[in-house]
């Protein structure tokens, strides 16, 4: 059996001092009938009774599920990617409050103008992974989001050959239906440091994923933090990393896709979230779920038939 929620602090609080109250109440309906020498058999019962059914409204408050049902359900939706450039020059201080921080902040935002589509997360600098696979569970990949730091991954310079390897790997024509809307949002500064394989260009469009790159940063450019100040060159000068709209251009020139930019003048995401719409769903899918039913009434109908014996249940204290 599952519950539907569970009791919040304050309602805890407030149950435990009613069932004491309660408690002390009867405890002196004893003490006064044993006074009195009077049998206080009734009124044990009344308090078994009342303690059943108290129980009972308080297991259908908290919603019990029981009883499984699998359904067929009809879903179309788009397969969303969000690739995240974990590099230490999103911690560049050029957006306030960080480069990353601030697109972490931007991109939850996003993900709640897409109710029915999955999402996942990748991330990558020389390097990339799969951090959340593709899901629809939101709140679970809102708090991975919020997660992301630099230090996820091992140092690294970006090389955009990883990120469009892993992409092409988990939206290649094999991995599912041709039919699949998939979508790549790449996240970055845009700053490479390899040169990019002109093959990886092709084969985004020819697996028909749709591009779409957020630049974050400024052409003035930022400092980047570190625990001693800044980062420094080989020369021991302090590094100032700038945004990169050139290489980012570029690469949605080849792929067919589009850029956005993302600082502290411009925020491009209301425009990304324009173009999303407009790219067409998978067609219909059917998906098996299981799916348990709130039986609340159940309890509630049997704490009312202990509601009745209470009332027709009469105590005698005293005996005239």
């Amino acid at each position: 059996m599952n519950w539907s929620r569970e009791f919040s602090q304050t309602e805890v609080f407030f149950l435990v001092i009613f069932i004491l109250i309660y408690i002390i109440y009867f405890g002196r309906v004893f003490y006064i009938s044993k006074k009195l020498k009077t049998s206080a058999a009734s009124s044990s019962l009344k308090f078994i009774i009342r303690s059943i059914y108290l129980g009972l409204m308080s297991l259908a408050l908290l919603g019990p599920n029981f009883g499984v049902t699998e359904l067929e359900a009809r879903s179309s939706s788009k397969d969303i990617y969000l690739a995240f450039d974990l590099s230490l020059s999103m911690n560049a201080n050029d957006v306030e409050p960080s480069r990353l921080d601030k697109i972490k902040s931007e991109i939850t935002n996003l993900v709640d103008q897409f109710s029915t589509d999955k999402f996942g997360i990748m991330v990558f600098n020389s390097g990339a992974q799969v951090y959340t696979p593709l899901t629809f569970d939101h709140a679970n990949l809102k708090n991975n989001i919020a997660s992301l730091k630099t230090t996820l991954l091992p140092k690294g310079s970006t090389d955009f050959n990883a990120i469009f390897d892993l992409l092409i790997e988990k939206f290649g024509l094999n991995s599912k239906k041709e039919s699949q809307s998939k979508v790549g949002i790449i996240i970055t500064d845009g700053e490479n440091f390899e040169n990019i394989d002109n093959q990886n260009f092709n084969l985004i469009k020819k697996n028909n994923i749709n591009l779409f790159i957020i630049g974050v940063g400024s052409q003035m450019g930022g400092k980047i933090p570190t625990l001693n100040g800044f980062k420094k060159d080989q020369n021991d000068q302090e590094v100032v990393s700038i945004l990169d709209i050139n290489q980012i251009n570029e690469i949605s020139k080849q792929t067919g896709g589009q850029y956005f930019i993302v600082n502290n003048q411009r925020n491009q995401i209301n425009d990304l979230i324009e173009k999303l719409n407009q790219v067409k769903n998978s067609s219909d899918t059917i998906n098996q779920q299981t799916v348990t039913y709130n039986k609340y009434m159940y309890f509630l109908l049997i704490a009312l038939i202990f509601i009745i014996l209470d009332f027709l249940l009469t105590v005698n204290v005293l005996k005239l």
